[in-house]
């Protein structure tokens, strides 16, 4: 029976139920609407600008940028090439003379936004890769929330402030062309939401499954988070240390017990990435970038001050080799970086944990030793202070605190803290040497910080609700407009839409044309002036040229002994002769004009303003030269290899012989002293660019040139003249010093028919195979115009056999006289044993999830058990009760009775 007091405490805690549910609900369309914004007030700031910039639909720009113009738009065209053939990732022939794709897939190409490319026509993938920046910087911004929300637990509109300053920070200005690495800044929030899960309560699970996806999208900025990550958590345990209620021994061991969890749950996220981390490494150690020495000596390149002073706005982005870092984040950080070092309300150790740790991301940024560590083991080839995105979280994490504690800091303090960054921006103009800081950046980031000052005064001694909230709606404005004005005048460069893909079905066009005159024959196409350095891939065609930081460098070294352009992360066909030209299997030429036609090349068709050359001496996919024919390393320059390579198959006269040149001023001046086809080799290593007038290429210039760089200038009659000049404007000191040689063609006729002569019949290839036959009269050496790699394995005649190498980077085969058949086949070294540890780490991580949730099963029903006894014991008793009530009222009927 439920009597009336009961149905009031009943109706009562419904109220309460009700009223907390309500609460909920409304905290949690709060936190909604902050996630909301977070994402979309900085994806609109971008969009807004690339409508102000006419990027396309707006416009016929285009949003690329440095490597996003010759890397990533080209690369992820042959991944959509090649999904779509059903080729799969393991080999291209399109990059340089052949590469393992998987390597290059897994540093530039990784992302798994990526995959949504195919939702798209082809001719879109640039609209998808420039709009996909604007996805990923709502996603740093909603990310970036969700951290500052979780860690401070408070649905707090002040967040989109700050996740709006780090989605649009300097970094970002500088570096947001760079779409490989914008996947790990969305997802390092939400590491290190589970790296303090992991510190304080011990749970694991979102830490390495974040961290395992931010190796998977990018393992190279991977590797500078998991450095940080090691810095970050040491400074979370020595934080939570001093918060723990248990004794002394017990919080050691606890202490202990969390860097075990964290050890381990750091190896299974690189184990659940290693199905591509493992080939990628095996990749990159074969690069120029796995042979690194550690610094010599100690080094600084600028001072702390200096660097400060980047944090100003406006200042210019730095992309090139200097190292200063783009840590603009907001000028506001003038005043709530000392604001938070001030703060009573903040712990002390927190406090100081968190500036140690930012005062030692900036001298890493400033030494040469640090800088090296934080790389990887390497100095950046441009792009500098790669980290430096970890410093803007870290910065921007503490002024959050900062703002939401602003209680603690004294109106006073405000003052103090406005007039030091003022007295602080007016040393700047008098100390900062640096060209990329002047007086109208130091004038507009004081109109900031004294409005930002104005703002934090106010806010902190009006404690009205409405003031507060005009305030913020004031500071969110002036946010959103000083970011803009940054991003506007630091970043978004563009291209020409049109000018960038508008001969692409012109050269698709040709190509298919030279693939239907030479049927299954395996061939490449070069170009004599190129759009980016990665044309075949961009067109989809074979080639013989590559800018990728995971190139084969024992081809790069060959280019290099040949005279052709080389660096560290490129090799191009550039610099060429007909001879090395045949080596390498270029049977065709693109050209932008018909002034290339000659007894070399031979217009076949144009379509457009594209022409089609067949070069006239060509050699086929595989050719036999005498045995042991190479290119030795004795010999320095381009000319001397290629007339040794010749003599060496037994022609007494020289490939290239040396032709009249003299010098003129700063020029070089060229006479024919018979028509022929000339090139010149450049001697100094100080001439970078060169510019050819004259000849029947009339005006053409050169570039990325070195020491022994041989330059293509053309058929000349007898007595035609071109002049060879400096072609580099931002050094107009620049002495060209340079030989002139001119082919002997009956020399490369006698050499290709030598190397033709015999060569690999009935070949068939693909993506990961090559097979064919060959008939020697003699012993000979086979050479096939693909590089050496780890991961093909050859059988000759059915019995396993290891290539020898020509110029230490083709496949080439010593073999004797008879019937052979060859059988290549190609999987990426590291491979297999990746798979097979990513299989086992996913194992293990699933094994644990079920077993916490069988655990948390038990448990529950543990606790449920004496919980559902008392019930049933309570109700035994209600139950007795109404009996004995019911049998007294019995009697008492009957007694009436």
């Amino acid at each position: 029976m439920i009597t009336k007091g009961k149905t009031l405490e009943i109706t009562e805690k419904t109220k309460m139920n009700g009223n907390k549910t309500t609460a909920i609900s409304a905290e949690r369309r709060t936190q909604r609407g902050i996630s909301v914004l977070a994402f979309f007030v900085p994806a609109f700031i971008m969009l807004i600008l690339f409508i102000i910039r006419g990027i396309y639909p707006f416009g016929d720009r285009s949003f690329l940028f440095s490597d996003m113009y010759h890397q990533y738009m080209p690369f992820l065209s042959e991944f959509v090439h090649k999904i779509k053939a059903g080729e799969g990732l393991s080999y291209s022939y399109n990059v340089g003379i052949g590469s393992n794709f998987l390597a290059l897939y897994v540093y530039y190409v990784a992302s798994p936004f990526n995959w949504l490319v195919f939702l798209l026509p082809e001719s879109l993938i640039m609209e998808f890769m420039s709009y996909l920046v604007i996805l990923r910087i709502g996603l740093m911004g909603l990310t970036f929330s969700i951290y500052l929300r979780k860690t401070f637990g408070k649905a707090d509109p002040a967040v989109i402030l700050f996740s709006t300053c780090y989605a649009l920070s300097g970094y970002l200005a500088a570096y947001n062309w760079n779409v490989m690495w914008l996947d790990c800044l969305i997802l390092l929030p939400l590491i290190l939401l589970g790296a303090e899960r992991l510190a304080r309560e011990g749970r694991w699970i979102m830490y390495t499954v974040t961290l395992g996806l931010c190796i998977l999208t990018n393992y190279y900025i991977s590797i500078m988070i998991c450095i940080f990550l090691v810095l970050y958590f040491g400074m979370l345990l020595i934080t939570e240390y001093y918060t723990m209620t248990e004794g002394q021994s017990q919080k050691v061991k606890t202490v202990f017990c969390r860097i075990g969890r964290f050890a381990f749950a750091s190896l299974l996220a690189g184990g659940l990435a290693a199905a591509l981390l493992i080939p990628e490494v095996c990749a990159i150690l074969r690069t120029d970038f796995g042979n690194s020495d550690f610094p010599a000596t100690l080094e600084s390149y600028f001072s702390v001050f200096d660097m400060l002073a980047r944090h100003c706005l406006c200042v210019t982005t730095e992309r090139g080799l200097e190292h200063w870092p783009n840590i603009y984040c907001g000028v506001a950080v003038f005043l709530l970086v000392p604001m938070y070092a001030l703060n009573e309300k903040i712990s002390v150790r927190k406090r100081f944990c968190n500036l140690a740790l930012a005062g030692f991301l900036l001298l890493s940024f400033g030494t040469n030793v640090l800088d090296f560590l934080w790389h990887g083991l390497n100095y950046p080839d441009s792009l500098p202070a790669r980290q430096s995105f970890l410093y803007i979280f870290l910065i921007l994490v503490m002024c959050y605190d900062a703002f939401r504690n602003v209680e603690g800091t004294s109106p006073r303090q405000i003052i103090y803290g406005y007039l030091a960054a003022v007295i602080f921006l007016l040393a700047c103009e008098k100390f900062v040497e640096s060209e990329d800081f002047d007086t109208g950046i130091e004038v507009l980031t004081l109109v900031f910080v004294t409005i930002y000052g104005v703002i934090l005064y106010l806010y902190r001694t009006r404690k009205s609700e409405l003031m507060r909230q005009v305030l913020g709606i004031l500071v969110l404005a002036c946010i959103v407009a000083e970011l803009s004005i940054n991003t506007f005048n630091t970043s978004l460069g563009t291209t020409g839409r049109s000018a960038y893909l508008g001969d692409q079905e012109d050269y698709k066009a040709l190509y298919t044309l030279a693939r239907e005159q030479e049927g299954d024959d395996f061939f490449r196409i070069e170009k004599f002036t190129r759009k980016t350095k990665n044309d075949g891939t961009l067109t989809g065609y074979p080639t013989a040229s590559v800018f990728s930081s995971t190139m084969n460098s024992q081809v790069m070294d060959l280019y290099k002994k040949l005279g052709m352009r080389h660096s560290k992360v490129y090799y191009g066909f550039d610099g060429a002769t007909a001879f090395v030209s045949a080596l390498l299997n270029v049977d065709y030429m693109f050209g932008g004009s018909d002034k290339y036609e000659n007894g070399l090349y031979e217009i076949v068709n144009n379509s457009g303003d594209v022409y089609l050359y067949h070069c006239k001496y060509t050699l086929p996919f595989g050719y036999v030269a005498p045995t042991g024919w190479n290119v030795t390393d004795e010999i320095s320059t381009g000319v001397r290899a290629q007339n040794q390579l010749t003599e060496d198959l037994g022609i007494a006269e020289p490939l290239l012989d040396r032709a009249t040149s003299e010098t003129s001023g700063d020029n070089v001046c060229i006479t024919a002293d018979r028509a022929g086809y000339y090139y010149a080799r450049i001697n100094a290593t100080g001439t970078k660019k060169v510019q050819v007038l004259g000849g029947t290429l009339e005006t053409q210039d050169y570039s990325d040139l070195k020491d022994g760089s041989i330059l293509y200038l053309g058929y000349l009659l007898e007595g035609e003249r071109v002049t060879l000049t400096n072609g580099d404007d931002e050094d107009e000191t620049q002495k060209v010093s340079a030989e002139a040689y001119v082919l002997n063609e009956e020399v490369l006729a006698q050499a290709v028919e030598i190397l033709s002569k015999e060569h690999l019949e009935n070949v068939e290839m693909d993506s990961t195979h090559i097979s064919g036959t060959l008939s020697l009269e003699e012993a000979g050496r086979l050479i096939l115009s693909v590089p050496y790699e780890e991961g093909w394995t050859v059988q000759i005649d059915g019995e396993n056999a290891e290539p020898e190498q020509f110029g230490d980077a083709l496949m080439a085969f010593d073999l004797e006289a008879g019937e052979h058949t060859i059988q290549m086949h190609y999987v990426p070294e590291g491979r297999n044993i990746g798979i097979l540890v990513s299989a086992g780490s996913v194992l293990i991580l699933l094994g644990y999830v079920l077993y916490q949730r069988c655990d948390r099963k038990r448990k529950d029903c543990a606790e449920n058990e004496p919980s559902q006894k008392a019930a049933d014991e309570t109700m035994e008793n209600e139950n007795a009760e109404k009996t004995h009530t019911e049998e007294g009222s019995v009697k008492e009927e009957a007694g009436r009775m």
